[in-house]
C-alpha cells in the first residue's frame, strides 16, 4: 500500500501552509516527519489521511484519490492518532479502544448498540496486548498517566487493523522515559509490517528509531529518505537555522543529533 501526495498546496484562509509537497509513504517501517514549529507537519499528516482536502495537488491511496474513498473504507486502511488524548467522555481504556472497531459496523448495528463480533473482540484484545495496557482495561482515561494515555490512543488505532498508522505528535508532553517507550512500540509495529508515519519534534528520537525521515521546512519538503542520509549536519542546520551536530550512537551507530 502506498499513500502518494503530488504537488500538494494547502492554506488556511489566505495563509499558505503547504507549498507544492510531493511525498510517497510506502513500505513497512517507521517514518518520522520532522521540521520546525509551523512547518506544516500536522497539516500534511491530516492531508495524507484524507481528513483535510488540499486546494491543489492530489493525494492517492494505491492510485485511488483518497477523498473519493468512503470514510469507512479509509478507516479500514489508514488509522490516525490525533494529538488529543481522548478524555472528552472519560471512557474506560477498553471502551476507548473498542471505538476503533466502529467503522466496521453497519450504521444500523451502531444505532442498535449491538455487541461486537468475536473478530472485533479479538482485534481489541490484540491492540491492548500490543501496547501492554490490557491490565488497565477498566481504568478511565482521566486516571492514566500521559504515557498510558498515549498507549491507549495507539491501541485504539491498532484496533482498526489498518496497514497505515499515522500519528500526530504522540510523544508531546511526555517525559523522556515515556517518549522512548512510545517510540519503541512504534518501531516494533514498523518492523512487524505496518507503515508508521509519526510527526516528531525530537530529532534525537528520530535518529535512534526512524527507518526514514522526511524534513519539512516552511511548507516545503527539504529532504526525504533513509534516516542516515537525511539527518546530516548540513540538512538540519539549513532547516532549523541553528547549528546542529550529528554523531554516532556509541552502541547502535545510529545518528545522534546534538546541539552545535
Amino acid at each position: 500500500m502506498t499513500i502518494k501526495a503530488r504537488d500538494v498546496l494547502f492554506r488556511y484562509g489566505q495563509r499558505p501552509v503547504l507549498l507544492g509537497v510531493t511525498l510517497a509513504i510506502e513500505g513497512s517501517g517507521l517514518i518520522a516527519l520532522c521540521g520546525p514549529n509551523g512547518a506544516g507537519k500536522s497539516t500534511l499528516l491530516h492531508v495524507l489521511a484524507g481528513r483535510l482536502e488540499p486546494q491543489a495537488g492530489t493525494v492517492e491511496l494505491d492510485g485511488v484519490p483518497i477523498r473519493a474513498l468512503r470514510p469507512g473504507e479509509r478507516a479500514r486502511r489508514i488509522a490516525v492518532v490525533p494529538q488529543t488524548m481522548g478524555q472528552a467522555f472519560d471512557l474506560t481504556v477498553e471502551d476507548l479502544v473498542t471505538l476503533g472497531r466502529l467503522h466496521r459496523l453497519k450504521v444500523r448495528d451502531r444505532l442498535l448498540l449491538r455487541s461486537l463480533s468475536p473478530e472485533d473482540e479479538a482485534a481489541v484484545e490484540e491492540a491492548l496486548q500490543a501496547v501492554d495496557i490490557a491490565r488497565l482495561r477498566s481504568r478511565r482515561m482521566s486516571q492514566l498517566s500521559g504515557g498510558e494515555q498515549a498507549r491507549a490512543m495507539i491501541a485504539t488505532a491498532l484496533a482498526q487493523r489498518a496497514d497505515h498508522l499515522l500519528l500526530d505528535e504522540p510523544t508531546a508532553h511526555l517525559d523522556p522515559a515515556f517518549r522512548r517507550e512510545i517510540l519503541e512500540i512504534l518501531a516494533g509495529l514498523g518492523s512487524s509490517g505496518r507503515t508508521v508515519l509519526i510527526v516528531l519534534h525530537d530529532l534525537m528520537l528520530a535518529g535512534l528509531y526512524a527507518d526514514k525521515v522526511a524534513l519539512l521546512a516552511a511548507g516545503r519538503l527539504a529532504a526525504t529518505g533513509p534516516t542516515e542520509e537525511v539527518l546530516t549536519e548540513e540538512n538540519l542546520t539549513a532547516v532549523f537555522r541553528t547549528p546542529l551536530r550529528v554523531e554516532r550512537h556509541p552502541a547502535s551507530g545510529r545518528p545522534l543529533v546534538l546541539p552545535g
